[in-house]
């Protein structure tokens, strides 16, 4: 079967209206498959409106108040139906890019900023912004960043390099915060093999998790989810993660490995110290994916793929040079019914730019996805019982 999504002609403005007909698996070839019988249906998508404002590259976060906030000084609150300016605060930074990191819960909001800056062999900088309460009592800080094998830098280099946070801070049950980063150690010295890769990042990057026991003041390496290993089909490393806490208590982190590459999987056991061997999960050709765990149990992936199947092309521009904006694209959203292995998927926004999303659980069974300036309402089935 296929499914249908409308093709836009422009930019400013639009409404996308979407039929889902489309049922996706996960990786036939992953011997950890289990048939849970559970697949699930999209009830309604809202029409995809746009912001109006050619916002590219960005994020947006709930907060503790059930209020979403937006890049270019947007918020709504009333569950993404619909976006008013925001006069009383400004948060442009926090929301600019995709390389940051929020917490935000009853009394406590804390962000951090994507790049580090090196300061001494093992050390790192950061800026982080952080309130007690009502957000307009937001300050900047400085962080430190302890990750020993960290990469010193490199002069005259204007590639992709260095430590970066990136999506998740997760606050597990001791009270202690986790956070996704990704980047290099000093051991990261393999060179990207594929054309597009190479555009990307200097070196094959890897994902890691660092730990913080002073609500975001410093943060200390814990573990490496993954790292690159000469001859395995990934092309920028294991970047772009994302982590969630599972209802059997483990942790699932998701990970981008290149634009015509897939999103890999790891699973931990033990609170982020230790993580099973990556393992290709069924959603090809992926970048930037955000991961929850939903109020009934299920795991919600959003992704994209800004160079989808039939659309590529070998040349010697390549995909990058044929790009032109919003491109041809499409947000993605998967759900898994048994802790990440195997996934149905749905295809969601088209031509939608950078197709780097956020995911949000509004209520149960209503998740919002962003994608640069578009945006919308998704309702799905309730967990099919047994």
């Amino acid at each position: 079967m296929v499914s249908g999504f409308s093709k836009l002609n422009g930019i400013k403005g639009l409404t996308r209206v979407i039929i889902f007909v489309v049922i996706s698996t996960g990786c036939q070839e992953n011997p950890n498959r289990k048939e849970t019988g559970q697949h699930f249906q999209i009830i309604t998508v809202d029409t995809i409106k746009s912001m109006e404002n050619g916002a590219k590259w960005s994020r947006c976060f709930l907060h503790a108040d059930g209020a979403i906030y937006f890049k270019c000084n947007l918020v709504s609150r009333d569950g993404g139906k619909t976006l008013v300016p925001l006069m009383e605060i400004n948060l442009e930074e926090i929301n600019g890019a995709p390389e940051r990191a929020v917490l935000s819960g009853e009394n406590l909001f804390y962000s951090l900023d994507g790049p580090t800056e090196y300061v001494s062999p093992g050390i790192y900088k950061g800026k982080s912004w952080q309130a007690r309460g009502d957000l307009k009592n937001i300050r900047e800080q400085e962080v430190l960043f302890y990750i020993p094998d960290g990469a010193p830098p490199l002069e005259n280099n204007s590639q992709w390099y260095g430590l970066f946070v990136y999506r998740t801070i997760l606050r597990m049950s001791d009270n202690s915060w986790l956070m996704t980063m990704y980047g290099n150690f000093k051991a990261d010295t393999l060179v990207p093999y594929d054309a597009d890769a190479k555009k990307e990042t200097l070196y094959m990057q890897r994902t890691l998790i660092v730990i913080s026991r002073d609500e975001g003041k410093t943060w200390n390496y814990l573990s490496t989810v993954a790292a690159p290993v000469a001859g395995e089909p990934i092309a920028e490393g294991f970047v772009e993660p994302a982590i969630t806490l599972l209802k059997d208590g483990r942790l699932l982190c998701i990970m981008r490995s290149g634009h015509h590459f897939p999103l890999y999987a790891s699973w931990s056991s033990d609170n982020g110290k230790s993580w099973t061997h990556p393992v290709y999960t069924g959603l090809d050709r992926g970048c930037d994916p955000c991961l929850i765990t939903l109020q009934d149990g299920r795991t919600a992936l959003s992704w994209g793929r800004r160079f989808p199947e039939g659309w590529s092309e070998i040349s010697p521009g390549g995909d990058k040079g044929r790009f032109v904006y919003p491109g041809e694209g499409y947000t993605n959203l998967s759900i898994s019914s048994d802790g990440g292995i195997t996934w149905d998927t749905r295809k969601i926004i088209r031509n939608s730019g950078s197709c780097y999303t956020t995911l949000l659980e509004i209520e149960p069974n209503i998740l919002f996805m962003q994608s640069d300036q578009w945006y919308c309402r998704i309702s799905v089935n309730p967990t099919v019982r047994r």
